[in-house]
C-alpha cells in the first residue's frame, strides 16, 4: 500500500509490528520471531536516520526518550534471537518486548506525531518519506 504521508507510513509499521507481536504472544508460537526482528529493525532505521533527527532540535527530550525505547527493544530482540526458543524464559521475554514496542508506539502516536506535524511539513515531509521507503527497500532486500 502506498502510504500518503509519513505519519501512515510509520501507523502501519506500528499496526503491523503490533498485530505479529500479538499473534506470537496469543500463539505463543516464535515461528514469527523473525519476521518481527525484521520489521521491527527496518522501522527503527526510518526513524533513527530521518524522521526523529527532524524533531530534535524543537522536541529534544521527547526524541531522545524514543531513542532509548528503541535501544530497549535492540536488546530485547538481541536476547531472544540469542536464547533458544524452546526456553520457559523466552515467551516471557517476548511478552516484555511486546510491552516495551506498545509503549513506545503509544508515545509516538501521541506525542511525537502532533509535535512533528507541526515542525515538519510539506516538501520537508515528502522527502522523509521517500528516504524512509528507500531505506525500508533496502534493508528488506538485505535479507533476501
Amino acid at each position: 500500500m502506498a502510504e500518503n504521508d509519513v505519519y501512515e507510513l510509520l501507523k502501519n509499521d506500528h499496526d503491523n509490528i503490533k498485530n505479529l507481536l500479538r499473534e506470537t504472544i496469543q500463539n505463543k508460537d516464535p515461528s514469527q520471531f523473525p519476521k518481527i526482528q525484521k520489521e521491527w529493525e527496518s522501522h527503527m532505521l526510518g526513524e533513527e536516520i530521518y524522521f526523529y533527527p527532524a524533531l530534535r532540535k524543537k522536541e529534544s527530550f521527547m526524541v531522545l526518550e524514543r531513542y532509548e525505547e528503541h535501544e530497549l527493544g535492540k536488546k530485547l530482540i538481541y536476547e531472544l534471537d540469542k536464547l533458544d526458543k524452546n526456553d520457559e524464559r523466552w515467551m516471557p521475554k517476548m511478552g516484555v518486548l511486546q510491552e516495551i514496542i506498545e509503549l513506545h508506539i503509544d508515545e509516538e502516536e501521541k506525542k511525537i506525531f502532533p509535535k512533528a506535524k507541526e515542525i515538519i511539513s510539506g516538501n520537508k515531509e515528502r522527502h522523509i518519506l521517500d528516504k524512509i521507503r528507500d531505506e525500508k527497500s533496502r534493508y528488506v532486500k538485505s535479507y533476501l
